[in-house]
């Protein structure tokens, strides 16, 4: 074979390599739906259209209002107040932990908390709401008024626009946690909650157990300024009747709802209990609760809703002394 023929005859078998390649790229497989060649990128797949968020269960986080005393703060986001003479501890949401500047032990406050159910307790993790200093909550309760015509208000119509018409409420009941509900009451320039089984006769400033007329506290406003030693020599005249006079104070006081009182005198013994009690709550007046509980099966539950219902009294907006 000559020269020209090799050269030839290497074109052809060139030309043919060339034309398999050819054929065998143009012939390759596409890759199936969903598979990702090799050395390539794959773009993320959209976002799914988002869903909506669960509600959340609103009977398990019902707001309930309470007094108590403020103990301290345990750290950032626990606090810890004296409800009626028990110390608990409460969370703080992010608005309320802003709410405890200003506050010093010792102060009585007003609060809203829920309760959050904890899985495997029987206990549920108690968060406050919103917070005030108590004084601070009754001067902002009471507030301005929307007014009537003429600028005045009728304290009736003051009491409606300030404050709830029930309010549930917590109080240590046989050494128990209890709520009850109670009714917002009209008195002489004051209103107070009372609840179920309790009459208040506005007309005698005076509440007591409707089944058992002899449970009673009558109620009198006094100044906003009052003398403690002048009420004391007074309260220890009027109930030395019923026996030895004892007054109480701070700690002795942890036990009920008479916490905050600047002053309590008591007579008790097996003829009942006899209380004298100076209420200072902030804003336009004092009170004078003279409290009796003569002996019997009543007394055992008379006197903690009694008390509590006398400790939520809150002065009309604009009442500023002792209507006579």
């Amino acid at each position: 074979m000559n020269k020209t023929a090799k050269m030839m005859s290497l074109a052809s078998a060139l030309l043919l390599t060339f034309a398999l390649t050819a054929c065998s790229t143009a012939k390759a497989p596409a890759p199936e739906p969903g598979e990702v060649p090799a050395n390539t990128t794959q773009e993320p797949p959209a976002d799914p259209a988002p869903s909506e968020p669960a509600k959340p269960d609103e009977s398990q986080h019902e707001a309930v209002e309470a007094t108590g005393v403020y103990n301290g703060q345990a750290d950032p986001h626990t606090i810890e107040v004296n409800v009626d003479g028990k110390p608990t501890s409460f969370q703080l949401s992010e608005g309320a932990a802003s709410q405890l500047e200003g506050l010093n032990e010792g102060d009585t406050i007003s609060f809203e908390y829920v309760e959050h159910p904890v899985e495997g307790s029987g206990t549920p993790q108690l968060e406050i709401q919103s917070l005030a200093k108590a004084d601070a909550a009754s001067s902002g309760e009471a507030g301005e008024g929307t007014g009537t015509a003429g600028g005045t208000e009728t304290p009736d119509e003051t009491a409606a626009s300030e404050r709830p018409a029930t309010k549930e409420i917590s109080m240590m009941s046989e050494g128990m946690p209890d709520k009850r509900t109670a009714a917002l009451k009209q008195g002489d320039g004051y209103s107070l909650y009372v609840f179920d089984a309790y009459t208040f006769d506005d007309a005698k400033n005076r509440l007591y157990l409707t089944a058992y007329p002899d449970y009673y506290a009558d109620i009198e406003v006094l100044p906003a300024k009052v003398n403690l030693d002048e009420l004391r020599k007074s309260g220890e005249a009027e109930f030395k009747q019923y026996g030895e006079v004892k007054e109480y104070s701070g700690d002795q006081l942890a036990e009920g709802p008479l916490y905050g009182a600047s002053l309590l005198l008591q007579v008790s013994d097996e003829k009942g209990v006899h209380d004298y009690v100076v209420w200072e709550p902030g804003g336009s007046n004092a009170y004078v609760f003279r409290v009796h509980a003569p002996s019997g099966e009543a007394s055992e539950t008379f006197l903690t809703p009694a008390l509590t219902s006398l400790t939520s009294i809150q002065a009309d907006s604009g009442t500023g002394t002792a209507k006579k």
